[in-house]
């Protein structure tokens, strides 16, 4: 679990359970403020440039200028609030899940593929939230958002197969080994681990998009694996290493995703979002669905449908939806930073709920690698740049993430 400078996290797209789908495609750099006469110049004679600076300005005018101070305050701590919220009772209803009846339940992949299957509400919950803010007719959003799918080439059904197919591998291998993991660990050593992914993106942000080596966020990398190795060590939780091991997994894969999109895709609107989730949804129903078969045929899960805890599981899926809209939402509304804010508060949310409900014991070393990787995100997630703090070691000569994205 993106889009100006790659260095963040923030910047690309996140997923349901490891994190949501992110984007900062709608903040107005002063160099886009500066070439809107070029953009108005053009617009009998390229219409994409037009929609494309009508859509990356729309949102950021409704909450800046529309808005009072309280308001915006009051819609901060609200998204805030949902994303923590949200991405933490999936985990637990997911944990739930797992262990309601492992004797005739026992089937991470089936309740991967079926969570994923609500991601084909995203564009239709879009479309309703747009028509609500702009009052646009249906046919002038889904004509929108098909005009600047796939690199300006316009929505068919084989882009859809050429961009969109990667991306189920790439969340496939995310949320399975997330959804393993919490057979073995509990939710808060899983999200604890899996906000590794931030320093994850910046190492492959480095080698794919050529963004600068900060030393700041480089040590923030060295924290994260710290933070890991520390919570391993920690006898007394009795930690499952293959647990601790499929969350990093998790961790990593999810970079690879935010990572590949944003050199795939590039700049992408909330619609855009919307409507790439809900094709990796309709992908994952049509085609996904056959691994998962593989796998109850053969006895590596165990998935009786009579006993199947379908209410954990739908709650699971509908958290998970809900909070995967918030986050692309709350970026095309607000800022990455606010986000990244509720990503980080849901790790203490979830070791609460742990404790209370699940009689898990906080000892020194899970608090000390919680705080080392809580630490490693704050590190990557600030932006040295506004706050004129200059952590650059030197500059990677591969071109930047921003030259890619206005090459595709």
């Amino acid at each position: 679990m993106q889009c100006p400078g790659a260095s963040s996290d923030s910047d690309f797209p996140l997923l349901p359970m490891t994190g949501g789908s992110n984007y900062n495609s709608t903040t107005v750099s002063q160099s886009d403020v500066g070439h809107e006469g070029s953009f108005k110049a053009n617009i009998h004679g390229n219409f994409d440039d037009d929609v494309a600076f009508r859509r990356k300005t729309m949102d950021e005018q409704n909450i800046a200028e529309k808005k009072s101070t309280p308001v915006v305050i009051f819609i901060n701590f609200a998204i805030v609030a949902l994303v923590a919220i949200t991405w933490c009772l999936s985990t637990q209803f997911s944990k739930t899940a797992l262990n309601f009846d492992k004797k005739n339940f026992n089937a991470p992949y089936f309740m991967m593929w079926f969570n994923t299957n609500l991601m084909l509400l995203c564009f239709p919950a879009y479309i309703i939230v747009d028509k609500i803010r702009s009052r646009r007719s249906i046919g002038d959003i889904v004509g929108e958002t098909f005009r600047t799918f796939g690199k300006k080439k316009g929505f068919s059904i084989r882009n859809m197969f050429v961009y969109v197919t990667p991306f189920v591998f790439f969340w496939v291998g995310a949320n399975y080994p997330y959804v393993r993991a919490l057979l073995l660990i509990t939710p808060s050593v899983a999200t604890s681990i899996s906000a590794c992914n931030a320093a994850f993106v910046y190492i492959l942000a480095i080698i794919l998009l050529g963004d600068t080596f900060n030393i700041f966020k480089i040590f923030s990398v060295v924290l994260a694996i710290g933070g890991v190795v520390v919570i391993s060590m920690d006898n007394e939780m009795k930690i499952e290493w293959l647990g601790i091991l499929f969350a990093f997994l998790s961790a990593f894969m999810a970079a690879v995703y935010k990572v590949s999109f944003k050199k795939i895709i590039g700049n992408a609107s909330l619609g855009d979002v919307s409507l790439f989730m809900t094709c990796l949804g309709f992908l994952n129903l049509t085609i996904n669905w056959i691994p998962s078969l593989i796998l109850a045929l053969t006895g590596a899960e165990t998935l009786h449908f009579a006993y199947a805890p379908w209410g954990p599981m739908v709650g699971a899926a509908l958290l998970s939806m809900a909070f995967n809209f918030t986050i692309n939402f709350g970026i095309a509304l607000l800022n990455p930073l606010v986000i990244s804010v509720g990503m980080l508060l849901g790790i203490p949310l979830n070791t609460l709920i742990d404790i209370i409900f699940r009689s898990l014991d906080a000892t020194p070393l899970f608090i000390i690698g919680t705080c080392l990787i809580c630490l490693s995100f704050l590190l990557i997630i600030i932006p040295y740049d506004k706050l004129g703090i200059n952590g650059n070691c030197w500059k990677n000569n591969k071109t930047s993430a921003e030259e890619i994205c206005e090459k595709m």
